[in-house]
């Protein structure tokens, strides 16, 4: 059979109430320019606005590139991406979330990397942030040079790529019905097949503090308690002792940064203490675990110097 007849990328889409940003999606994708044949599966979760006609429109215009799969009721995000995901046929997988969007050669650039690095399960690569209403924004996230990441540098380096961003082999089959529900999760079981290869340039839009991440300034509890999950299930075969360390020492902090911002946001004691008790028990890192200590003697009094800390920071224009 002839490769240039087979499907070699699946963009998967996956959308839920978006009609603002939905076709803005699809147009990125559908002019994308290859040497290859690819196809883009849209995930439409029974919208409450306009986002299902909007889908039906593009499909009808490009029936033989977009395959629709129209949920008969609300399956809710995950059960979303794992329905998209089994019905791709492509040796690659192109994630790309509704409210984002792919820029020029996106897909031919990462094809052509995972061709050639066959040691990689994944081309990521960096994105522009935009806000809801596509206003540019200075990105929260890191912004890297070129080079490969490890499995282990999943659990170490915060938003290490954004998910729209990822193209990675289809080996889906090994871990789709496992009980697999956030974003890092199948970014770490994919990790585990081969290296990340992260490209420089800017090559999709990101949306950023939009969707299920963030409540109330403050990231979800959904968020929040499958990272815990994610870091209390380690599958510590993969690692060395010191890594191991180092994997803890990155949990810590990242309990500790959810107790600051549940001090400036929600200002609840018992989560703070919550999250301050066991950074202390899985790992002290220096002064600032021995700060946060101090801190449950008289929660109330920190929370006042932690909202004045930022908006000092504020002014100075820092982020934290």
């Amino acid at each position: 059979m002839n490769i240039n007849n087979q499907i070699q990328v699946s963009v998967c889409v996956v959308t839920y109430n978006q009609e603002k940003y939905i076709a803005e999606c699809l147009d990125s994708l559908v002019t994308q320019q290859t040497n290859f044949k690819f196809e883009i599966i849209v995930g439409e979760d029974c919208s409450t606005d306009n986002t299902r006609a909007i889908v039906q429109q593009y499909v009808e215009k490009y029936p033989d590139l977009i395959v629709p799969i129209f949920h008969v009721e609300n399956v809710g995000a995950v059960e979303n991406i794992k329905q998209v995901y089994k019905k791709a046929r492509g040796k690659y997988i192109a994630h790309v979330d509704g409210d984002d969007m792919a820029l020029p050669n996106k897909l031919q650039k990462q094809f052509d990397v995972l061709e050639s690095n066959p040691d990689c399960s994944m081309c990521v690569h960096n994105v522009k942030a935009v806000d809801s209403n596509s206003k540019p924004m200075k990105e929260f996230f890191k912004l890297f040079d070129e080079r490969k990441f490890k499995l282990l540098d999943m659990y170490l380096i915060d938003a290490l790529f954004i998910h729209s961003s990822k193209m990675f082999v289809n080996k889906i089959e090994d871990y789709i019905d496992d009980n697999k529900i956030l974003d890092i999760e199948f970014h770490i079981e994919q990790a585990k097949q081969g290296d990340i290869y992260f490209l420089k340039e800017k090559l999709g839009v990101y949306r950023q503090f939009v969707g299920i991440t963030y409540e109330k300034n403050f990231v979800s509890s959904f968020v929040r308690d499958r990272i815990i999950f994610v870091y209390e299930n380690i599958d510590e075969s993969y690692f060395s002792i010191e890594e191991i360390i180092k994997i803890k020492e990155r949990y810590a902090k990242i309990l500790l940064e959810y107790a600051y911002q549940c001090s400036i946001s929600i200002k609840d004691k018992e989560l703070f203490s919550k999250y301050v008790i066991s950074s202390w028990k899985t790992k002290k890192i220096g002064i600032v675990s021995y700060a946060f200590r101090i801190s449950l003697l008289s929660p109330d009094l920190f929370f006042i110097l932690f909202d004045l800390r930022k908006k000092t920071r504020t002014k100075l224009g820092l982020q934290k």
